[in-house]
């Protein structure tokens, strides 16, 4: 095991199938699984009508829309971050809040390179009894420990990925292939040693916006880079995350709109920070909050020297600027957290 996670970020089978079925339960939050440019989101709304199933080793939620499985009976390592908001994208000018993530990873297998198409033959692990006899196919696009596969019983898409078996899905006849998968809209699986998540809703046009509810992202440009996931998100080298938790950030609504602070989703997700944020992490926390506590200037202070620390500081300083306002946490954010002074 690198000696960047610990071993108390690993945790027995009990305990994380307990926090597993606790989290499912609420429909606030979000789930995904993936590699970089190539992800399937589960979300569902409050009143959505789900199923859910299970046994001893496994929990299941299923709506009209996607299903998700997770295996219960694993130990993975659990690494709770907080993460920017504002910085860019449809949130910049937004300086004052930030997102929640839970990353359930694995060490990374050997090989951690594409694939190629494969046909799996049927799905018969499908979450849905109706969906176990319709053709699964690995479009080799994950990497790790990652697939992400379509499910389908049009026959027209059969033939094509027979036919491109062993070929890169992004290859030549990659136009031809999507043009297919369109006509046929067929289910997306992304399948991990932790689970699955598997969307029904339909893909929309190249040129369409993203769907509100569950929905999955095929961005050949990012797929080639053949990363396990985001350069923003703190994994550990040698570990691959295998399942996200998306807690809801409680400054936002799941459209991104901003709203009133939620305390409740703030405490709710600082527990998990506590139990399962990385060591180095607190730590930077602890530092930027003694020292404004005791007064210390901004420019006094020893800022991280790595990006992801100085993202950790500028997070907490955000929080400290929510919960204790006042003249010497402005000050740090307008030195540190490009705010403008007030």
């Amino acid at each position: 095991m690198p000696d960047e996670l610990k071993v108390g970020n690993q945790h027995s089978a009990n305990d994380y199938a307990a926090l597993m079925e606790t989290l499912l339960d609420d429909a606030r939050h979000g789930w995904s699984m993936g590699t970089f440019g190539a992800v399937g989101e589960f979300i569902r709304d409050d009143d959505e009508p789900v199923i859910r199933t299970g046994s001893a080793t496994e929990c299941c939620l299923h709506t009209a829309r996607a299903a998700i499985r997770i295996k219960l009976d694993i130990a993975p390592h659990l690494i709770a971050y907080d993460t920017l908001l504002g910085d860019g994208g449809c949130l910049a000018g937004d300086r004052d809040s930030w997102g929640h993530s839970l990353a359930v990873c694995l060490p990374m297998p050997g090989n951690t390179h594409r694939g190629t198409i494969e046909a799996l033959g049927q799905d018969a692990a499908a979450v849905r009894a109706e969906d176990r006899d319709a053709a699964l196919f690995d479009l080799g696009v994950g990497i790790g420990h990652v697939r992400f596969c379509l499910r389908t019983r049009d026959p027209g898409l059969i033939d094509t990925l027979l036919a491109m078996q062993g070929q890169d899905a992004l290859g030549p006849d990659g136009g031809a292939l999507m043009a297919a998968v369109m006509r046929a809209q067929p289910h997306r699986v992304m399948i991990s040693p932790v689970g699955r998540i598997e969307v029904f809703a339909a893909i929309p046009p190249m040129d369409g916006e993203s769907p509100e509810g569950p929905h999955t992202h095929l961005m050949p440009q990012l797929v080639r880079l053949e990363r396990t996931h985001d350069s923003n998100a703190p994994i550990p080298p040698g570990f691959q995350p295998v399942l996200m938790f998306h807690p809801r950030s409680p400054w936002h609504d799941v459209m991104g709109r901003r709203i009133p602070f939620d305390s409740g989703l703030n405490a709710d997700f600082l527990r998990l920070l506590d139990l399962h944020g990385l060591p180095d992490e607190a730590r930077i926390r602890s530092g930027v909050e003694s020292a404004i506590a005791t007064g210390v200037r901004p420019d006094a202070f020893a800022w991280p020297d790595t990006r992801r620390g100085r993202a950790v500081a500028r997070l907490t300083l955000r929080r400290l600027a929510q919960r204790s306002p006042g003249e010497l946490v402005t000050a740090w954010r307008v030195y540190h957290d490009r705010v403008e002074g007030g």
